[in-house]
């Protein structure tokens, strides 16, 4: 594990990949005294890592913004001690699909954030753009206007090489538009939930740009194409490049 201190009070606590992948998982942490606020919690194991680090210190996890309900997001939950959890108003449709109905519990009061929303603490105003990219579900969180929290929008390995966007064919629009969306924010610093934080306007709109071209390649297509014909022009090399299997499945 690596802690990471991104600002005063926020800290990017990193995980390695599992075996045979490229994508490692992160755990933020704002800190308001001895108490923490958390977006995601990947898995158990990655949750307790943090849950033992904040004891040491004294500090309580308070709070949870899920930035979508994949597994590899949520299922940290059970080791927090009950903290108020926040998410999209559709999380339920990926809870049903992805988590066992045993768990179910431990979502049964999602505050529900919009738009509109603004949560306060401590030194943090964070406000939120439900999305439907990479999932239905899906959610930036905008931290103080200086940072977002993307979600799987956008990923990269631990080493900041970039991965290939994980849609189906029936939402890469939507995948399209979130990121577009995504270059209000360009002089914010993204914050991933897989990979190192990506500032720089240049470097923030070209790692957008290039997940489109991608995208809209799929998108412009009237038949199914292969990688090589969907990455046809792109800049930039894609790792985990066999979810394009997944595209038309």
């Amino acid at each position: 594990m690596k802690k990471i201190k991104l600002a005063e009070n926020l800290y990017q606590y990193q995980f390695q990949p599992f075996d045979n992948q490229h994508f490692g998982f992160n755990i933020y942490v704002m800190l308001d005294g001895r108490k923490a606020l958390l977006i995601d919690t990947a898995f158990e194991q990655h949750a307790t890592t943090v849950v033992e680090d904040l004891k040491k210190e004294g500090v309580e996890i308070k709070e949870v913004v899920f930035s979508h309900f994949h597994p590899d997001h949520i299922s940290g939950l059970p080791v927090l001690d009950s903290p108020k959890i926040y998410g999209n108003a559709l999380y339920q449709e990926s809870l049903d699909r992805y988590t066992p109905l045993e768990k179910h519990h431990y979502f049964s009061d999602v505050n529900i954030l919009t738009a509109e929303s603004t949560v306060i603490f401590g030194e943090f105003q964070l406000k939120f753009k439900p999305i439907k990219g990479h999932v239905i579900c899906g959610l930036f969180t905008i931290i103080n206007n200086q940072f977002v929290h993307v979600a799987d929008d956008v990923m990269a390995s631990n080493d900041g090489v970039a991965l290939l966007p994980s849609v189906h064919r029936s939402n890469v629009n939507d995948h399209i538009e979130s990121l577009e969306l995504l270059k209000d924010y360009a002089a914010c610093t993204l914050l991933l939930s897989h990979g190192n934080a990506i500032s720089g306007e240049h470097a923030v709109l070209q790692a957008i740009e290039s997940r489109q071209r991608y995208l809209k390649a799929i998108l412009n297509s009237e038949h199914p194409i292969s990688i090589e014909e969907a990455l046809e022009g792109c800049d930039c090399k894609f790792l985990h490049q066999e979810w394009h299997d997944y595209v038309y499945n």
